[in-house]
């Protein structure tokens, strides 16, 4: 089998974006290049923006632990979401799409602060599988203080919408947070109806909102190495 070389090598020109090609970058042995012109390199492997959201890539020289394949999307969106659960995290969404010609997994998790009483973090990735090795780029978002506004707005209307107003506390607190795709899990971090992305404009500066821009802009620029892309495609072994 093909292996991937200890440093590779980028030969191939870099995407060209609207003021010319990007700096190329070393990317931490990743078979990854994305346009760094936004950021500052603060490790090897990370770079972070002026909000201090952060850039992580790691390569994974191991078979995906993936638990269904792409080409199943309904049971991968499932098993994920009742695994992030079990991790005491949430599934915000999840999706199968396509990054500069291979398809991918992108996906949204949310959990506690990591450095905070209160609050939340927001990590927004894409994992590009292959039979043997996968890369994963992820987006990191901290929720800062005051915690909790983007659902303190968007619950009340939420709570006047919900079957008029007149369910009970329990059964619209049971509507308002569940975790996606896996009908009765519990636990963990669910997600909740604040945060759909079509509340994203309202609240530009959320952690959520940035998440999902900052991933946005990554797929634009974000390349793939040739070597990396003729790998054999993944297939979940289980």
């Amino acid at each position: 089998m093909q292996q991937w070389p200890e440093q590779p090598q980028y030969p191939y020109p870099h995407h060209q974006g609207p003021q010319g090609p990007p700096p190329p970058a070393g990317l931490a042995g990743t078979p990854v290049m994305f346009d760094v012109r936004p950021f500052q390199q603060v490790r090897e492997n990370v770079w972070a923006d002026g909000a201090g959201d952060a850039v992580v890539l790691d390569f994974f020289n191991v078979v995906p632990d993936l638990p269904a394949p792409l080409e199943d999307p309904a049971n991968l969106q499932a098993r994920i979401s009742a695994n992030t659960a079990q991790a005491g995290m949430g599934l915000v969404d999840l999706d199968v799409v396509g990054l500069d010609g291979l398809p991918a997994v992108r996906q949204m998790v949310k959990g506690p602060h990591p450095q905070q009483e209160r609050g939340t973090v927001y990590l927004g990735s894409y994992t590009i599988p292959r039979a043997a090795c996968s890369v994963t780029v992820k987006v990191q978002c901290l929720e800062g203080q005051p915690t909790g506004t983007r659902e303190a707005a968007v619950f009340p209307q939420f709570l006047q919408q919900y079957k008029g107003g007149a369910a009970s506390p329990d059964e619209a607190m049971a509507a308002w947070a569940q975790h996606p795709y896996a009908y009765g899990v519990t636990g963990g971090f669910p997600r909740n109806h604040a945060d759909d992305p079509a509340w994203d404009p309202y609240f530009p500066d959320h952690p959520l909102s940035r998440a999902r821009r900052l991933l946005g802009s990554l797929a634009h620029s974000l390349r793939l190495d040739p070597a990396f892309k003729g790998l054999p495609p993944f297939w979940p072994y289980r």
